[in-house]
């Protein structure tokens, strides 16, 4: 466990952190890497994709860190930043055992996706020859394995038999990533728990644990079909704390339309604020800034 390197990267803010991983990707032989404001990418040598966000939610970086090193967690008053700081790690960590998939890094994935937005916008198409599937390490938990609105059974199958369990979830990057490029996708936990509150903390076993199994995947992957992208054929409903009527996403959740939750007025890539679903999670729905208001005066007197 490297604790030196999770605390750089989470006292790291998000423009240093850019030109870092840029640089490290260069330092372990990427050639082809594509970097603007919104995101980084880097093409390997193995047909899986790697995915990880450079934000977080917090205004400020933490200054202080403690960490139980018998029971091997690590949190800060400051607001610890592991979303998804701990996916930035596990990408690090793999690389540094000796693999190099395809990467991508975006940046505004907690406004909303901006920067998976800006990707398929500029890459309509997967860049990356023979990718074979999306792995996404943005989960809270140890063993959660988040399909989103893509129904390959069979890529279900094969990923939780690496010792992953199907969960639900709402949004990441992938949501907006894999159906664009017809890619099956999943999101695995890292280990980071409370999200989005100053609690948060980082079990860092768990978090090994998944970079271990993602691991097996990268040793096995060149013997793996190609595994497509199958949308679900059912609408989702949600029920929010936070609203007293429940509503449905429609034909499409919010994600792929870059609709308001509440008013269904669409909006543009650089509108729109997500909102907590008060589950305590990295879920939650679109709003305008009209409703965003309404949602204020209402629910955060």
């Amino acid at each position: 466990m490297n604790l030196k390197l999770m605390k750089n990267l989470m006292q790291t803010n998000d423009e240093e952190l850019k030109e870092i991983l840029y640089n490290y990707l260069k330092s372990k032989g990427y050639t082809r890497i594509v970097r603007n404001d919104y995101f980084i990418f880097a093409e390997g040598d193995l047909p899986l994709c790697l995915l990880a966000h450079i934000d977080t939610v917090f205004q400020y970086l933490p200054a202080e860190f403690y960490y139980d090193n018998r029971k091997k967690v690590m949190w800060s008053p400051d607001g610890l930043g592991a979303d998804d700081r701990a996916g930035i790690y596990s990408i690090i960590t793999l690389i540094e055992r000796g693999y190099k998939p395809s990467i991508i890094f975006t940046d505004l994935e907690e406004c909303g996706g901006q920067g998976a937005s800006h990707l398929v916008k500029l890459f309509p198409s997967c860049p990356f020859k023979n990718c074979k599937a999306l792995i996404q390490l943005d989960r809270r938990g140890s063993k959660d394995s988040v399909f989103y609105q893509c129904e390959n059974k069979s890529f279900e199958t094969l990923i939780n038999s690496y010792g992953f369990i199907t969960a639900w979830g709402t949004f990441t990057d992938i949501s907006i990533i894999a159906p664009k490029w017809k890619i099956a996708a999943v999101n695995l936990s890292v280990g980071y728990y409370h999200e989005h509150q100053h609690i948060e903390f980082i079990n860092m076993i768990e978090c090994h644990n998944t970079i271990d199994k993602v691991e097996k995947m990268l040793q096995n992957c060149s013997n793996w079909k190609k595994y497509k992208y199958i949308p679900a054929k059912y609408t989702v409903t949600k029920y929010n704390n936070f609203f007293s009527n429940s509503f449905t996403l429609k034909d499409s959740p919010w994600w792929l339309t870059n609709t308001c939750a509440m008013c269904d007025k669409q909006l543009a890539d650089n509108e729109g604020r997500l909102v907590d679903d008060g589950l305590n999670s990295t879920d939650g729905y679109l709003l305008c800034d009209s409703c965003y208001d309404k949602y204020l005066k209402k629910y955060m007197v």
